[in-house]
């Protein structure tokens, strides 16, 4: 399954050292929280508003920095 490319903001980066636990293989290294813009609010951080994506995992991301 591929989802097609989506401009989002990030919240914020996490990175794991060792990598962290969460039950699955391979454990994941990083996870950046990803919010789409219309719902992005640098004052107000609303946890509910986007999603944690967890790098170094099985599937791939591709992250590509946008400016406006």
């Amino acid at each position: 399954m591929s989802i097609p490319p989506t401009r989002l903001c990030v919240g914020h980066y996490e990175e794991y050292d060792p990598p962290r636990d969460f039950g699955w293989l391979p454990a994941p290294t990083a996870g950046i929280y990803v919010v789409p813009p219309e719902s992005f609010d640098p004052e107000d951080v609303d946890e509910t508003a986007g999603c944690m994506l967890y790098l170094g995992g099985a599937e791939p991301h591709r992250v590509k920095p946008v400016q406006d």
